[in-house]
């Protein structure tokens, strides 16, 4: 009788996951929260290992990592399309099996590698009858009255559209980033939504794929939950609970996010009641999360809801603000591996 094996090398399970998301939604800070969110993950969920598995996307972790960490500034826009993959490596528990009498617990390591396609937000509110906008500040810190304008530079605005549509088209998941902060003072989230959802249906419907719906799944994440007026909304609104470990940090459960996304785009005066009714009304595989990047300032190693906000500013511009404090990043890691579970299982 052979004793328990050991788990080897796995290939990993390769996923095509696109970023959806308006400019300033925080696509590339969501990015770069990744890494941190392996890091600081709670003692009694399983450990995953970030890396790059391309130059670019080693640079690139370096890099942001180092800007959220100790520069403690955000990751800077994207400006360029920029392609990386990205391999996460866990271990997936199953049940115990008996080994000369006892029980042992079995667990399997798994792979999948995370190929991206970042571009800058504004590619996505390209129309046939209206520029895009050019602001696509990340997620620097703003106080929700003040301009946040960004020239891009770099790639030719078609050149990515059309790498942003093939990308997109050949996913298998769909990570939208839902900024609830920029649609509650520009009202613009459908702008940037229709435009892509119509020029994708288009190419997957042509396709004749056989069904009556896009097949991507889709994890639909509303960002900046750690942002004041986003936070009181949920948790005014009875949607918050808290970790039970320390620093206690509070979070909207992944089964209410969903009620939370409805609720937040019922603004009467805007259009994004569609973005809400058009995910539903596209997709058939859709999960929802409220996120944060940064998380929420911690003190003594616990959070304190009168003290909570992780920025600072540190001068006299729109622009001048500084992380204040670790970086805690929440329901981040767990829409991607939401959509590996369901796209596997899916097979």
């Amino acid at each position: 009788m052979t004793g328990p094996t050991r788990p080897g090398p796995v290939n990993p399970t390769q996923l095509r996951i696109g970023l959806w998301g308006p400019p300033g939604s925080g696509k590339t800070t969501f990015l770069a929260a990744l890494k941190i969110a392996t890091m600081r993950h709670g003692v009694d969920t399983p450990s995953w290992i970030m890396h790059g598995s391309d130059d670019a996307a080693t640079r690139f972790l370096q890099d942001t990592t180092y800007a959220l960490t100790t520069a403690k500034t955000f990751p800077v826009a994207t400006t360029n399309a920029d392609s990386m993959v990205f391999r996460f490596t866990g271990e997936r528990r199953s049940a115990s099996r008996k080994w000369y009498g006892k029980k042992v617990p079995e667990s399997h390591t798994i792979a999948f590698d995370l190929d991206v396609l970042d571009v800058p937000g504004g590619t996505y509110g390209r129309s046939g009858t209206a520029p895009a906008t050019t602001d696509d500040e990340d997620d620097g810190f703003t106080l929700g009255n003040e301009p946040t304008g960004f020239e891009p530079r770099g790639n030719d605005p078609d050149e990515m559209e059309d790498r942003l549509l093939d990308h997109l088209q050949d996913c298998h998941g769909i990570v939208y980033l839902f900024d609830p902060e920029r649609d509650a003072h520009e009202g613009d989230a459908f702008r940037y939504f229709h435009p892509v959802l119509e020029k994708l249906t288009r190419r997957v419907m042509e396709q004749d794929h056989g069904k009556p719906k896009l097949p991507h799944h889709v994890a639909v994440c509303v960002t900046k939950f750690d942002k004041p007026d986003i936070y009181k909304k949920a948790r005014v609104r009875g949607y918050t609970v808290f970790d039970n470990e320390r620093p206690y940090l509070p979070r909207v459960d992944n089964e209410r996010a969903g009620d939370f996304f409805r609720m937040l785009c019922e603004d009467p005066q805007t259009n994004t009641d569609m973005v809400e009714r058009g995910l539903r009304q596209y997709f058939s595989t859709l999960n929802y999360f409220v996120t944060s990047s940064i998380g929420f300032y911690v003190a003594d190693n616990r959070f304190r809801s009168h003290d909570c906000l992780n920025v600072e500013r540190v001068g006299p511009e729109h622009t001048d603000f500084k992380i204040k404090g670790r970086v805690y990043p929440i329901n981040v890691l767990e829409p991607l591996l939401w959509l590996y579970n369901s796209l596997t299982k899916a097979e």
